[in-house]
């Protein structure tokens, strides 16, 4: 368990303020708008930010007491990382692992062999496509068998075969561990997520099951078919996604009640809720 209490990070205009929330085990989801403080949660998570004030404690120890033995359980993979482009697969992997302290072939072969990198242990990282070193990066994160996993925007670069499988490794090495992720994309992790943790504008809303966070939404959801001059004539606040059909528009869209006959209710899944949230928000603003 990670428990936050009176944190503060103030850098410029913006300010991460936290007052008291924890995370437990599973998978938890942190969603929020580009600035709303994710990265910098992140960041502080994986000490490489230290807060202005409060506590973060690791199963009851503060990292700045205990630093090594923290770090020495976190696994973390930035947005973006830069891994050493002229090295070779094997190579890179077995030199990370050293600083690591971690000296089992057995354990970077596994991992290789997990996330298919085996094919791919001579060739010089630079030559992989961005879905490849996004791996590469997951499997560097793993390497000591970290108590606590960090993730932030995990699937980037990667094709749709390659974020299934990460999505599925994670929700099984999740058991009995904790993984953190921050992603954009939240239907993905829809049936994955343990925890959904909203932060906005540096400050968290909720904290809690993702059932529950859909069942707190304060409009409904509907779908429906319509022509593209109705389409035309829908306040663009009102829609969460649309999509082209050949002779009209398929709409998701919010709302107390049906918005016309052609639309029957939906239950909401994770990104319509956050659209919901945050368009509440602004509406109370």
């Amino acid at each position: 368990m990670i428990s936050i209490e009176g944190l503060v990070r103030q850098a410029g205009t913006y300010r991460l303020e936290i007052e008291k929330t924890r995370f437990n085990t599973g998978l938890n989801l942190i969603v929020g708008s580009n600035g709303a403080g994710k990265t910098t949660l992140m960041e502080m998570l994986t000490t490489l930010q230290a807060p202005d004030e409060g506590t973060i404690l690791y199963k009851g120890r503060k990292a700045a007491d205990h630093l090594p033995l923290v770090r020495s359980q976190i696994g973390y993979v930035p947005a973006d990382i830069e891994l050493y482009g002229d090295m070779k697969v094997g190579k890179l992997l077995t030199y990370l692992a050293e600083m690591k302290g971690v000296y089992s072939s057995e354990m970077i072969d596994r991992l290789m062999m997990d996330f298919r990198l085996e094919v791919h242990r001579r060739t010089k990282v630079k030559n992989l496509s961005q879905g490849v070193q996004r791996r590469i990066a997951v499997v560097q994160a793993l390497l000591a068998s970290p108590s606590f996993l960090f993730l932030d925007e995990p699937l980037n670069g990667m094709d749709a075969e390659e974020r299934k499988f990460l999505i599925a490794y994670l929700t099984r090495y999740a058991k009995g561990r904790m993984v953190i992720v921050a992603a954009h994309e939240l239907n993905e992790w829809e049936d994955a997520t343990d925890t959904v943790v909203w932060i906005h504008r540096g400050r968290i809303r909720y904290n809690g099951s993702p059932q529950a966070w859909k069942l707190s939404i304060p409009m409904r959801v509907w779908e429906g078919e319509v022509s593209m001059q109705v389409f035309e004539t829908i306040p663009e606040r009102s829609i969460i996604h649309f999509r082209m059909l050949p002779h009209g528009v398929r709409v998701r869209r919010m709302g107390s009640t049906a918005p016309g006959p052609e639309y029957i209710e939906k239950e909401p899944t994770l990104e319509d809720t956050f659209f919901v949230h945050m368009e509440a928000l602004a509406q109370r603003a």
